[in-house]
């Protein structure tokens, strides 16, 4: 079958895809919270930290998104990768609870002005050539590109982070700014454009497509509680695998594993979920996902390691779905802002679920929390089943 990819006329894809891959080499990430303890000392300070950058995400999803539809996805993106790189800079020479803060800040000034526009840049070059019923493959390659990204950072950080723990954070300011090079290079794609500038009047308005339309409520409903809780887990992974007693020179090869299969997950989305339909898709891997996490926290050594890991795949299979629904639903004018908008619930959720669970862990222990989100999750299938079943 020929290769949809090289049917495709912009350089956008090409460029998109470099720089997912590139920006995903963060060497710090499998020893981050552990980075985070080193100088915090307590898992609840840790927590506290994640939580802070959930809480700025929520300001500033929305309103960013807002910025991507009315001033340019091209401009934005530079903006995002700006961002990037003056956060990398606090985490680097933090030494106290302020630079953490920081960091956090940045970070989530980052995401919150990537997060719908990596979507709508992509969508809307797609469609400027016709393409559009393409988006659910292409998307899912873009997405398995940074956790693929993540896995090489991942081993080469495990290396860094025996040595040091900053010295991971320190090589990570390469990737991030050849990631900025390369947003220099997109071309601004044509989409509907409103003829005002006005942020705060754009947000209203996509809010109440919001309001009005059921399928996008109950795709956002249930993202808020599948990222509050399943981010979080993931965020404090390097402590759950501590408490299992995990040697740390290990964690870099767990962390690559977890993004590897993330990646696959994101491959493999378009024709799982051309197979079984995309209502029927989500449902069912929204239900082995905690089921596995669970089954994680009765396990010790290996099998721990292999269940906890196992549900990285189902995030990969669910996320262009979700994407491709939601982007079915709007407007070429509010894509961004109510992709955005859909970042925005779920950081709420990371924002009021990241201290409970660390309040939790500090309690009893991380085992616990692990498994109090794993049992909240598997209401989510259920919320799915109000989703329209018309594909």
């Amino acid at each position: 079958m020929k290769d949809e990819q090289i049917q495709i006329k912009s350089r956008n894809i090409p460029i998109m895809y470099a720089t997912t891959a590139i920006g995903g080499m963060l060497f710090f990430l499998p020893v981050l919270a552990l980075y985070f303890q080193s100088k915090l000392y307590t898992a609840t300070n840790v927590a506290l930290v994640f939580s802070i950058e959930a809480i700025c995400l929520v300001l500033f999803e929305v309103p960013t998104g807002a910025v991507a539809d009315l001033f340019g996805r091209k401009r934005t993106l530079i903006l995002s990768r700006v961002a990037d790189l003056s956060g990398l800079a606090f985490l680097y020479f933090a030494r106290s609870m302020p630079m953490f803060v920081g960091y956090a800040v940045f970070n989530a000034l980052a995401r919150s002005l990537s997060s719908g526009t990596e979507s709508a840049i992509i969508y809307d070059t797609l469609k400027e050539e016709g393409r559009e019923q393409d988006y659910k493959k292409i998307i899912g390659i873009n997405y398995a590109l940074w956790p693929l990204g993540a896995s090489a950072g991942s081993i080469i950080g495990g290396y860094l982070a025996k040595d040091s723990l900053q010295l991971p954070v320190l090589w990570t300011f390469v990737p991030v700014t050849m990631a900025l090079a390369g947003c220099f290079f997109l071309t601004e794609p044509r989409y509907q454009r409103v003829e005002h500038r006005n942020i705060l009047k754009h947000m209203k308005d996509a809010f109440r497509t919001i309001s009005g339309n059921k399928q996008l409520l109950v795709l956002i409903s249930a993202s808020l509680v599948m990222m509050s809780l399943g981010e979080t887990i993931h965020y404090l992974n390097p402590l759950y695998f501590k408490f299992k007693l995990i040697p740390i020179q290990h964690f870099g090869y767990i962390s690559a594993l977890t993004y590897g299969l993330s990646s696959l997950g994101h491959y493999l989305s378009h024709n799982f979920a051309k197979r079984l339909g995309d209502k029927v898709s989500l449902i069912i891997i929204t239900l082995i996902s905690p089921i596995l996490t669970l089954a994680a926290t009765f396990a010790g050594g290996w099998g721990t390691v292999v269940l906890f890991t196992l549900p990285s795949i189902c995030f990969g299979l669910k996320n262009p779905v979700i994407d491709h629904l939601l982007n079915k639903e709007i407007s070429s004018g509010q894509r961004a802002t109510i992709i955005s908008a859909n970042s925005f619930a779920s950081q709420l959720g990371i924002a009021a679920a990241a201290p409970l669970f660390g309040f939790i862990a500090q309690t009893f222990n991380i085992n616990r929390a692990v498994q109090a989100g794993s049992l909240v999750l598997m209401a989510v299938p259920l919320m799915l089943l109000l989703l329209k079943g018309k594909e």
